[in-house]
């Protein structure tokens, strides 16, 4: 029974990093969107130095996994793992066999499935105990060692990651941003919070049958 919840979490973990894989090569990218976290300060870094999108994701988040292991210890590092290093391969794989492919030319449709597809996946990642890595780190860091609030201190950094994007994208592009932001963050917590209702009701269930029993 143990192992099957560890492989169906594996699952859940693949297909979230998977999702945003798809929401960042077939949406944002195609459609030059900014976006916060990892993915925002690396088209950042694409635009002033060239370096492509997922080396930059994988080198970031290698960096933030060691710091990570080392401050929130191996319980953390065990369940980040398979992020850090899946999330940068599935998009690097991804964009090769897509190329510049768009699959659609609308650039608000484009925000909205975007944010849809990554709010759902950091939150099915989240779910199953991970973590997405890179930018997802320094505000769990923080809340360890100065007790600063883990969604305040996300907000911040996205917002941020977005103003670094402002010098090389239009006033629209920018709210596209903002808006993307917001709505991924959103559909995270109505996640997050079925997550948390259906484990409420698993313990009630749970209580009933020892009751019967």
């Amino acid at each position: 029974m143990e192992k099957r919840k560890t492989l169906f979490r594996l699952l859940m973990i693949i297909i979230g990093n998977t999702i945003y894989a798809l929401a960042v090569a077939l949406f944002i990218m195609p459609n030059g969107l900014i976006t916060g976290g990892t993915t925002g300060l690396a088209l950042f870094v694409n635009h002033i130095t060239n370096i492509p999108v997922s080396a930059f994701v994988a080198v970031w988040n290698i960096v933030m996994f060691i710091i990570g292991a080392v401050i929130l210890g191996k319980a953390f590092a065990m369940k980040t793992l398979l992020s850090t290093f899946y999330y940068p391969v599935a998009l690097e794989i991804i964009q090769k066999i897509t190329g510049n492919y768009k699959v659609t030319e609308d650039v608000m449709l484009a925000t909205v499935c975007a944010g849809l597809m990554i709010g759902f996946a950091i939150g099915l990642v989240i779910l199953a105990g991970a973590s997405t890595g890179g930018m997802d780190i320094p505000p769990l860091v923080l809340n360890k060692k100065f007790k600063m609030s883990v969604s305040v201190t996300m907000y911040a950094i996205d917002f941020v990651v977005l103003i670094l994007q402002m010098a090389f994208t239009s006033v629209d592009k920018i709210l596209y941003g903002i808006i993307l932001v917001l709505l991924y963050t959103v559909t995270l917590g109505k996640i997050l919070a079925y997550g948390e209702n259906m484990k409420k009701a698993e313990v009630q269930l749970h209580n009933q049958n020892l009751q019967k029993a």
